[in-house]
Order: C-alpha cells, then sequence, then structure tokens
C-alpha cells in the first residue's frame, strides 16, 4: 500500500502558489493522500487565493524556511523546523511514503542523508534524470548531487541508473555508457580510466564502453554515468540550448509573411517538440541511494511540474524501486 507524498509548500520560486496548485491537481488526477509541509499562515493565504480547499490536504506547520542560498550544513544544525528537513524527517515515520521538494537541492541532500540515511551499502545517493533527447529516453547520473567522486562511486551510479532504468522507463537490460573525452579504452582523467576499469568487468550492467559528450545526443546508450560535477554542466547547458533552440526558431518562423505560413504549418510539430524537452513534463527527479523516495524538482517548477512530480512518486511507490535498488546493492 502506498503511504502519503509529503509535498514541500515554501521550496521553489513560485511557493507556495504554485506548489498548492500542482499538490491540488494531483490530489484529484491521482487521488494521492497529501502531507503539505510549511508555514501555515502562508500555505492558507495561498490556498485563499488559488480558491483551494486545504482540507484535503494534511498540514505539518513549521516555522522556518530554506532559503536558496542557505548551506546545507546549515539548514541541519540551525533550520530543524524547516519544511525540508521536517519533509525528510516525515518519510521516517510514514510507510513507504515520498518527499517531493522544488526547493534547495543541497539542503535536499543533507536532510536526506540525515533523516532518511542512506541504502545500506551505497556510498553516495545520486540524482537520475531523464533526458528526452530521442525515441527512448536517456538516464543521465549523477546530474549534481556529488561534484567530486571516486571510481567506486560511479560504478554504484550505474548499477542504480540500470535499476531506475528497468523501473520507471521499462527498458530491459539497459546499456550503459561512461561520459570520456574520448571512446577508447584508456581515455579521459584519472577517474575516467579507473572507472573505467571497474564498469568494463562489472557483470551486473550492460556497459558498453566510453561515450563522447555529442553521443549522449544520439541514443547510444540508455544510461549515461559521469560525476556530479560534469553532469550538472551538462545538464544546465542542454536546458540552455533548448531555449536558445526554439527562441531562434521562433524568431525564424515570425519574420515575414512566408514564414508565418510556415509556422502555421508546422505548429503542432513544433508544440509537441516543446513538450518533450518541457522540464514541466517530468516533474522531478529521483535522489536515487537514500531509504526513502525524494523527488528532486526543479526550482522553477509551477502547478504542472509538482503535479508530475508526484506521479514520478507515485511509480517509484508502486515500483518498489528502494527495495529494488537495496537488494541489487546488497548482493554486490
Amino acid at each position: 500500500m502506498n503511504g502519503p507524498i509529503i509535498i514541500d509548500a515554501m521550496g521553489g520560486d513560485y511557493a507556495p502558489l504554485e506548489i498548492l496548485k500542482g499538490a491540488y491537481d494531483a490530489y484529484i488526477k491521482y487521488n494521492a493522500e497529501i502531507i503539505l509541509t510549511g508555514i501555515k499562515d502562508k500555505i492558507e493565504k495561498a490556498a485563499a487565493d488559488a480558491n483551494i480547499n486545504l482540507n484535503v490536504f494534511k498540514i505539518r506547520e513549521c516555522s522556518q524556511e530554506v532559503l536558496m542560498n542557505d548551506h546545507p550544513g546549515d539548514v541541519i544544525k540551525y533550520k530543524k523546523d524547516s519544511s525540508i528537513y521536517i519533509g525528510t524527517k516525515l518519510i521516517t515515520e510514514n510507510l513507504n511514503s515520498a518527499f517531493v521538494s522544488a526547493g534547495n537541492t543541497g539542503a535536499v541532500m543533507a536532510s536526506s542523508l540525515f533523516n532518511v540515511k542512506r541504502l545500506e551499502g551505497v556510498i553516495r545517493p545520486a540524482i537520475a534524470i531523464i533526458i528526452p533527447l530521442t525515441d527512448k529516453p536517456v538516464v543521465l547520473i549523477d546530474a549534481g548531487a556529488n561534484a567530486d567522486c571516486k571510481p567506486q562511486y560511479l560504478k554504484q551510479f550505474a548499477l542504480m541508473g540500470k535499476i531506475y532504468s528497468e523501473n520507471i522507463l521499462n527498458i530491459k537490460n539497459p546499456e550503459t555508457g561512461l561520459i570520456n573525452v574520448g571512446s577508447e579504452e584508456g581515455k579521459g582523467n584519472e577517474l575516467s580510466i579507473e572507472a573505467f576499469n571497474l564498469l568494463k568487468d562489472f557483470k551486473e550492467i550492460n556497459f558498453i564502453g566510453n561515450i563522447e559528450g555529442r553521443d549522449l545526443f544520439n541514443g547510444v546508450a540508455d544510461v549515461v554515468v559521469c560525476d556530479g560535477f560534469t553532469g550538472n554542466i551538462l545538464l544546465k547547458s542542454m536546458e540552455g540550448l533548448a531555449g536558445l533552440f526554439f527562441k531562434e526558431m521562433r524568431q525564424i518562423l515570425t519574420a515575414n509573411f512566408t514564414s508565418k505560413i510556415c509556422a502555421a504549418i508546422l505548429k503542432k510539430p513544433f508544440k509537441n517538440l516543446k513538450k518533450k524537452f518541457d522540464y514541466e513534463e517530468y516533474g522531478g527527479t529521483f535522489l536515487v541511494g537514500v531509504n526513502g523516495i525524494v523527488i528532486i524538482a526543479h526550482g522553477s517548477s509551477k502547478a504542472k511540474a509538482i503535479t508530475n512530480a508526484v506521479r514520478v512518486a507515485i511509480e517509484g511507490q508502486k515500483n518498489n524501486i528502494i527495495e529494488k535498488i537495496a537488494k541489487q546493492i546488497n548482493n554486490l
């Protein structure tokens, strides 16, 4: 039986109004049991503005907020009555529950490690994000949780990425590649070379070797493994490139009368393409490796993204992804 979805009502650029809208839509769409964490006065005001009946939620009142520039360690020390800290703590008190936040990523990770703990055997949790680059989506892991990595971390990321791909994207025996500056064995820095040597003999995954950055866009691999520093730069670069592409196309297709006619013809295909690259469609990403379902949503999430983040959390619950990761890690 699925437990409640705990939502950080104070996290993100548009909190709490858009968070509440998304939570309410998720309640209607998925009949989800939802617990909101946050400052009650602000939640009530936002609910009144959006004409939302708060009686459909449970509210765990908090007195503190975590700002985007707050240091994760300071949250653990000085903001234990914040929506993020309390939200992660509630996971341990509610069986098969999940936590969703669009707030400070570092604070979510630190609070999760402090309250939810790592799965036994996991060295470092990682952020697994779905990249909709080809006809089949790609899992990028790590997308920003660990800037400094050791080869053993990347080995575990590969296994957790495989489990994520199999259970969330339903890709059987996903092909796994290691991001590097060249495809040949022996390429790259010390981390890449040592990680390659670990992965090539790792029978638990379908390792296809090194892949270059351009290969990521060709769907060469189903799971792409890298350190969090590289992964986050890749992710942000892709977001910026997608924004630039659609901006340029808009200018081209509205430049003159002829191009406007073309734009009218191509309106639906371009709308579908834009939807494919819209982070709100994917909702949020798993922090894999902790002993509970933690979903990190984009800081700019509006209602649609929060609703879809709840959907992702429910998929994790239904697929028992925590138990599956724990079992395979322990089997090593």
